[in-house]
């Protein structure tokens, strides 16, 4: 049997979508969950889910000492993000697979021929207590971080502001994360500059809460700069669901995707009264997740592609 090890920095309890993966990763290969590998001798297969820059120097050195060491009879560095930072290039060397998860297609230029860009799975658990709610008051749910510096910032506000004015009987969720520590204030800013009792801003909510919510949810809202990408985990959990999100369809927006989300480019080309039509995108959302973009469907492609 295989001796599996998958490595993250933080646990899950530190609200971090990387240890979020780590532990389903964990889960799906049969592996061990570490936070350290200094106390291990060899393994079979050692995964490690990497953001370089929540590790500092002494930690990324003594990383790359480990897998060229040799230790790990197989290497597998999971980007979740790539910094294209020379620390970065160093690690993807001496690996001897490399998960592209981040999105950069530059990622995959630096080793190819040991390289497979993949997709991220949902990170959110199917709901326990399946929350319902009043068929008469349709509900978005967002969670995510907001920055105010960020660009796509003024697009939520637009879309929450153009919500209660044009579609009053909408109510509004959203989830203003934040690793543990943060003292960001992004809450309570999304909440001053909407100012409405239909829209609800809320600090973190544990991932079991996310999933109830979901459940009842009618749709999802998330933005993004470059627009929605395979990468993108938050919209993941929504098409496991069965729903849809509206989002933003940019140049690396896989065709597929417009088929089953709304731009969110422009609002007033929505009927937000047809819910109907949401449940059907919905429903095709999660019929494309369950057969390309499940855990299943991953667990099974890096397998294949690790055994090589």
């Amino acid at each position: 049997m295989k001796k599996v090890l998958v490595y993250a920095k933080h646990t899950p309890t530190a609200r971090c979508g990387v240890a979020y993966f780590s532990a389903e990763m964990a889960k799906q290969f049969g592996g061990t969950l570490v936070h350290s590998y200094q106390g291990f001798s060899k393994c079979d297969e050692f995964y490690v889910n990497l953001d370089v820059f929540e590790m500092d120097e002494a930690e990324v050195r003594s990383l790359h000492n480990f897998i060229s060491s040799g230790h790990a009879a197989k290497t597998i560095l999971v980007m979740h993000d790539y910094r294209s930072s020379y620390v970065e290039d160093e690690l993807v060397k001496v690996a001897d697979v490399v998960l592209n998860l981040s999105g950069e297609a530059a990622l995959n230029d630096i080793a190819p021929q040991k390289t497979l860009q993949l997709f991220t799975p949902s990170l959110i658990e199917a709901p326990v207590l399946e929350l319902t709610k009043a068929a008469q008051h349709p509900l978005t749910l967002s969670f995510g971080f907001f920055n105010a510096r960020k660009k796509i910032f003024k697009q939520y506000v637009a879309f929450y502001e153009y919500m209660v004015q044009q579609y009053p009987d909408w109510y509004h969720i959203i989830a203003a994360s934040a690793h543990t520590g943060d003292t960001a204030s992004d809450s309570q800013l999304l909440a001053q500059m909407i100012n409405s009792d239909r829209v609800i801003v809320t600090d973190f909510m544990p991932n079991q809460i996310l999933s109830e919510l979901i459940h009842a949810a009618d749709l999802g809202v998330f933005f993004y700069p470059t627009g929605i990408m395979v990468n993108n985990a938050s919209p993941m959990a929504f098409f496991a669901a069965g729903k849809s999100v509206i989002t933003t369809h940019g140049a690396l927006t896989p065709t597929e995707y417009k088929q089953f989300t709304l731009d969110g480019n422009d609002f007033t080309k929505i009927d937000f009264t047809n819910l109907a039509a949401f449940k059907t995108i919905g429903t095709a959302a999660q019929q494309y997740y369950q057969t390309k973009l499940s855990w299943p469907v991953f667990a099974k492609l890096v397998t294949e592609y690790v055994g090589k």
